[in-house]
């Protein structure tokens, strides 16, 4: 199913903000919903991390994008993420 305009925008800003942080440095879905100017979509910010590419040639991937430096409200990586660790 193709995106639509708005929710390519949103993904993108997302991915931008995202990229932003610092090495060594984390930040929430909270944050970064309200950085992008969505304060009431944290979930939202979870979502665009969780369908995260994982092709290399992706303009945002897995690799160019650091997910794992945004955490949940309970202040842990959220538990989807943990799989590919192990």
């Amino acid at each position: 199913m193709a995106r639509s305009d708005e929710a390519e925008a949103f993904s993108a800003a997302v991915y931008d903000a995202v990229q932003q942080i610092p090495y060594g440095k984390v930040t929430s879905y909270g944050h970064i919903a309200k950085l992008i100017g969505t304060p009431q979509r944290p979930r939202q910010v979870g979502i665009c991390l969780k369908h995260l590419s994982q092709e290399p040639d992706a303009h945002f991937n897995h690799n160019n994008v650091p997910w794992q430096r945004v955490i949940n409200s309970k202040g842990i990586v959220s538990p989807r993420y943990e799989r590919l660790w192990t």
